[in-house]
């Protein structure tokens, strides 16, 4: 989740920018009040955030492409799917999230990303669906807060399940990193 969040606003900043899954604060974890065995934890929560990630570098590269003004060729139908696969991506994530028992020290992380992210995914979806690339750029500074505090809630919660941080992959569509 963290790789996704630090990809986005490097790689995308400039697309929004230029241009300009979440939660519905449904509470964290399943029926069942045992944590998961941390390694499972661990493990289910990498695959979520791996498969997030995945997800996500054709769509930051769409969003690059066609969102901007920039050097990409600004398209407003294949900008709002790009904003509109993000979304779903977010969801996915969360709804990862949601099926995962988290130990009591990391809940309250948890729920924090799960309403961020829900945030996030209304104003995505507000983007996705926008009569103009102008209004996409008006909410690209909304957008970008969250996606700072989403990775921040990210972090934390890998800090709370003892995994490192995430790092932002090296290959990026803009020319730097």
């Amino acid at each position: 989740m963290l790789l996704r969040r630090t990809q986005l606003a490097v790689c995308a900043l400039p697309c929004l920018a230029a241009l300009a899954a979440c939660g519905s604060g449904e509470t964290v974890g399943t029926p069942t009040t045992t944590p998961l065995p941390v390694a499972d934890l661990q493990r289910l929560y990498v695959q979520a955030a791996d498969t997030y990630n995945t997800a996500e570098v054709p769509v930051v590269q769409a969003e690059y492409a066609h969102c901007s003004s920039g050097p990409g060729s600004p398209n407003l139908p294949a900008c709002e799917q790009a904003l509109s696969a993000d979304r779903q991506a977010t969801l996915s994530f969360d709804n990862a999230m949601r099926q995962l028992t988290f130990p009591e020290a990391a809940r309250a992380d948890v729920a924090k990303l799960l309403d961020d992210d829900s945030k996030l995914e209304a104003l995505l979806e507000q983007a996705a669906t926008a009569p103009s690339l102008t209004v996409i750029q008006s909410l690209s500074s909304q957008i970008f807060t969250l996606l700072n505090a989403t990775t921040m809630d990210a972090a934390a919660v890998r800090k709370d399940i003892g995994l490192p941080s995430a790092t932002a992959p090296g290959a990026t569509p803009s020319p730097s990193p």
